[in-house]
């Protein structure tokens, strides 16, 4: 009974060796993260996203109540059906 999946030998193992060392050497290589001296420029980003969220808030809000109405008078009558 065959279940599809490659059978992992010990030359997979070494290979996978191989790839942490080659991924190790390019992280070590990298440069470090460039530091945002701008402080008026992060607050304006932080700003933007918290604007954006509370905008998405709001939306939803306004999408969300204007559904209820139509949801209360069809649970109502699905209520009554069963009494």
């Amino acid at each position: 009974m065959s279940t599809g999946l490659p059978i992992r030998t010990v030359r997979a193992a070494s290979q996978a060796d191989t790839l942490v060392t080659d991924m190790r050497a390019m992280v070590q290589s990298a440069e470090p993260a460039v530091l945002v001296d701008d402080g008026n420029a992060v607050e304006r980003a932080v700003s933007y996203r918290v604007t954006t969220v509370l905008m998405v808030l709001l939306l939803s809000l306004v999408f969300i109540t204007s559904a209820v109405p139509d949801l209360g008078p069809s649970l109502a009558s699905v209520v009554q059906a069963h009494l």
